[in-house]
């Protein structure tokens, strides 16, 4: 998509956002509508995937040698991993996620923007590597 464009990265993190305001509101009007009961599984899922995430921005950070990739720079990958942590564990720590309640829609709308956020970054990210691009010999 914008991956061969040189310095133009912006446009997929305008992309990933979007994509993730879009369906994160539709996860959470299908919480608070009553059709999904449980989130925990999205809730843990969202916390392995920043995890994972982290030890890969870190692996590659401190493993990269001379062939350093700048694709992990251009992306917006080190904020969305940081919110989906972030915003798994508060949501871990309120006991009462299945009351159908307009903030707890909410914070499950924040899980589900991390995570889907996070997924469409490391996808990019990963197809950058297959394909070569943005790497320094």
């Amino acid at each position: 998509m914008c991956m061969n464009k040189g310095n133009n990265h912006f446009c997929c993190c305008i992309f990933s956002l979007i994509a993730s305001l879009i369906a994160a509101i539709a996860i959470s009007a299908v919480f608070y509508t009553g059709l999904i009961t449980s989130v925990a599984t999205l809730i843990y899922f969202t916390l392995v995937v920043g995890i994972l995430g982290l030890i890969y921005v870190l692996l590659t950070a401190f493993c990269g040698g001379r062939h350093h990739c700048n694709s992990i720079k251009d992306s917006c990958l080190i904020t969305s991993i940081i919110g989906s942590i972030v915003t798994s564990i508060f949501a871990l720590t309120i006991t009462s996620l299945a009351t159908l309640t307009l903030s707890v829609a909410i914070l499950i709308g924040a899980v589900a923007f991390f995570l889907i956020t996070t997924l469409i970054n490391l996808a990019t990210i990963f197809i950058d590597k297959l394909c070569g691009n943005h790497c320094e010999d």
